[in-house]
């Protein structure tokens, strides 16, 4: 699968920043990679197992298609046709793309777009990953939205 598109550049520079923070565990991370590619890739690649089966196991299997793999090893989903990503693993977070009205909406719903991690440090993901991101906040509406956005980017490159 093809994932170098332009609007993944800055998910990818996110990703790959300081040799590459969330990758999986003694692994050499491609920029994409089938999701069970890894030993334990629920456990092991940097994002709480419970954020992978919500990113795999519920919105995943809400899509036409199966859109689980690796992004520089990190657990998401990417849209089988057109290689962008949908939706990302963040360590005990997860951030979703939803574009134009789709944010808006998902932000006066409760989702947010800055966090403060126990660390201290602080990340705006709309900064880092691009203007259509969000953190996910495990609304019911969440599946739909995903779902409208796979069908967005839903061509062949």
């Amino acid at each position: 699968m093809n994932i170098a598109q332009p609007q993944n550049t800055k998910v990818f520079k996110y990703l790959t920043r300081n040799g590459g923070y969330f990758r999986c565990k003694s692994h050499d991370s491609p920029a994409f990679a089938a999701w069970n590619s890894v030993p334990n890739p629920y456990s092991s690649c940097g994002s709480h197992p419970d954020i992978v089966e919500y990113l795999w196991d519920k919105i995943g299997k809400a899509l036409p298609a199966d859109c689980r793999g690796l992004v520089y090893g990190t657990p998401g989903l990417v849209q089988p046709k057109s290689g962008v990503i949908l939706a990302l693993g963040n360590g005990t977070q997860y951030n979703l793309r939803l574009p134009g009205l789709l944010g808006t909406e998902a932000i006066k719903k409760g989702a947010k777009t800055h966090i403060n991690w126990t660390s201290g440090s602080h990340l705006d993901v709309q900064k880092e990953y691009g203007d259509d991101w969000v953190f996910g906040a495990f609304l019911p509406d969440e599946l739909i939205w995903c779902k409208q956005v796979y069908e967005i980017f839903d061509y062949v490159t």
